[in-house]
């Protein structure tokens, strides 16, 4: 069978089966030391229902996502400030497919932002 096919059939497979959630055994074991030492804590989460607890955890990615959205934008806004850093941003990017572009710029703007603020503290990298 080509590689094609297996690759076809394989996805095909996992699309009829649950994904299986991967476990790392230390911090399983890291995991378990911690439920062990907050009881009331895991009492408190058997109590809530399935949808409480989806909630719980949705929140908590929508919290990191709104964080990540604020920071990216200020990012933007400074290396709009500043039209040297914006040209070396471009300068970056320039290889970069559009679809991809908006991501790359925010990276290359978030490591320019990092280098200057080591330098500016006498750091060298």
């Amino acid at each position: 069978m080509p590689l094609k096919e297996q690759i076809a059939a394989r996805k095909a497979q996992q699309g009829q089966q649950k994904p299986e959630l991967r476990r790392n055994p230390e911090i399983d074991a890291k995991l378990d030391v911690f439920i062990g030492q907050n009881s009331k804590l895991v009492e408190y989460y058997n109590g809530l229902s399935k949808d409480e607890l989806i909630r719980k955890l949705m929140l908590g990615k929508m919290q990191r996502s709104e964080y990540t959205n604020q920071r990216n934008q200020e990012i933007v806004a400074w290396v709009e400030e500043n039209p040297d850093i914006k040209a070396k941003v471009e300068q970056r990017i320039r290889n970069v497919p559009p679809e991809n572009r908006e991501r790359a710029f925010i990276t290359a703007a978030k490591s320019l932002a990092l280098n200057q603020t080591v330098q500016s503290r006498g750091v060298t990298p």
